[in-house]
């Protein structure tokens, strides 16, 4: 009985616990992804689907190098920061930076748009397909700094809230607005989920403290500290552009090119079912980068322990849910109505994939921490070249090509980051410790 109210009790805890909220906030918005996909590729085919997807990856691909640093960043510095600045100060810091991505993002997006040919489909106007990549784009910069500010100042419980309530009524609204507008209404769902969160916890954020006395000192500091990491951050942004150019050229050019648009919704499932596999490692980026920033404020034994201890959680948990999904690959190609065989062969690529992503997932965040990311870009050269030369051979044969170069480049990366790891004594210095 004793261990029966515990495990209760346990239970009953992790209703306040970050981690936990995180998770579930994530799972409701890749469960929105499933529902509006299925409900695109049933209610209006395979091309809408294909349509639907490649525009939101093209939106995200300009996009993610810039919101991705400015979350970092944002935790950095609301982590040091937050408890002797107000908010109102840590979000003003973000703001110069986050509209000049924004501006740089959306001129990108739509050269982008321009090359491939999703805004010539037919299924929706040309201003619609560039206002619909510019609120994108806007959404992604915006929420990801504002949140990324709430992992650093422990609200994540807070920002996952937010997140799940606006995931809850895009998931109610989803079947009207497609069943009613078709891909148009799918896409402006998209927009408004990416925007709200980001709109609603930065109103939040701003009224949430006022001035302290010696806060105009502390802020000039702050700014300096933020340019610095901007600085230091090159490397990593210039990475993460290689990264999606890579996967864009690959994923969305030449899948359209020699397999049409039905060959880009084939990829679209893949890699919406394969974000389902990374799933605790996307939710848990803000907490995990957290961790290792405090870890090697401390010591660099402190941040050896720490990166062993998120390699091995890490690692467990995506291998066990790549494993799940990819079990259920026969399923998901009958509910979709697309080919058994080649889905389930794709499935299986990208849960390797995925499993061995967890390795470059806490990589990447410690060569952050560290300040040190020009290694990080020379991997990325490396193992992104790979990647496009063997999609590049392989892809007039088969759209599995799209998965294997995405697996080779993923490899190349986990090696050459423990190796790097080691040369560095992170390891040793964690048995040290």
């Amino acid at each position: 009985m004793t261990t029966r109210v515990t495990a209760l009790a346990r239970v009953w805890a992790w209703r306040r616990s970050p981690e936990a909220w995180l998770l579930a906030s994530n799972l409701g918005s890749r469960l929105l992804g499933f529902v509006v996909s299925l409900l695109m590729s049933r209610l209006g085919g395979v091309q809408a689907l294909g349509l639907y997807s490649g525009l939101l990856i093209t939106s995200a691909s300009p996009t993610t190098p810039m919101s991705a640093v400015l979350a970092n960043n944002a935790t950095i510095l609301a982590a040091r920061h937050h408890a002797s600045l107000p908010m109102r100060r840590l979000l003003r810091a973000q703001w110069g930076v986050a509209l000049a991505s924004a501006l740089m993002s959306v001129a990108l997006c739509w050269g982008m748009l321009s090359v491939s040919g999703l805004g010539r489909s037919g299924l929706l106007a040309w201003h619609s397909v560039m206002t619909v990549a510019a609120g994108m784009v806007l959404g992604q910069v915006l929420t990801q700094t504002v949140v990324g500010l709430c992992h650093g100042a422990a609200l994540s419980l807070q920002a996952s809230w937010v997140v799940s309530a606006v995931t809850l009524v895009a998931l109610l609204l989803a079947y009207p607005l497609i069943a009613v507008w078709g891909v148009a209404g799918g896409l402006w769902q998209a927009v408004g989920v990416a925007l709200l969160p980001g709109v609603l916890l930065g109103l939040w954020l701003w009224r949430r403290a006022g001035e302290s006395e010696d806060a105009q000192e502390q802020a000039a500091s702050m700014a300096g500290e933020a340019r610095q990491q901007w600085r230091q951050a090159i490397p990593n942004i210039l990475a993460t552009v290689l990264n999606n150019a890579t996967n864009w050229i690959s994923c969305i050019y030449l899948a359209e090119r020699f397999h049409g648009h039905a060959g880009l919704g084939l990829v679209a499932i893949g890699l919406q079912w394969m974000a389902l596999m990374q799933l605790p490692l996307s939710s848990w980026g803000g907490r995990v980068m957290r961790a290792l920033a405090v870890a090697h404020g401390q010591s660099a034994g402190a941040l050896g322990a720490e990166l062993v201890r998120q390699f091995k959680r890490c690692g467990v948990v995506s291998m066990g849910a790549a494993c799940l999904v990819w079990a259920g690959a026969g399923l998901v190609a009958d509910l979709y109505k697309v080919d058994r065989q080649t889905l389930v062969a794709l499935f299986a690529i990208n849960a390797a994939a995925s499993a061995l992503s967890s390795v470059n997932f806490v990589g990447e965040r410690v060569f952050f921490c560290l300040g040190s990311q020009r290694p990080w870009l020379l991997m990325s050269v490396l193992a992104y070249v790979a990647q496009m030369g063997l999609t590049w051979v392989l892809i007039p044969h088969s759209i599995l090509a799209v998965a294997l170069g995405n697996l080779l480049a993923i490899a190349l990366m986990a090696v050459m980051v423990m190796a790097w790891f080691r040369r560095l004594g992170l390891f040793h210095r964690e048995v040290a410790t």
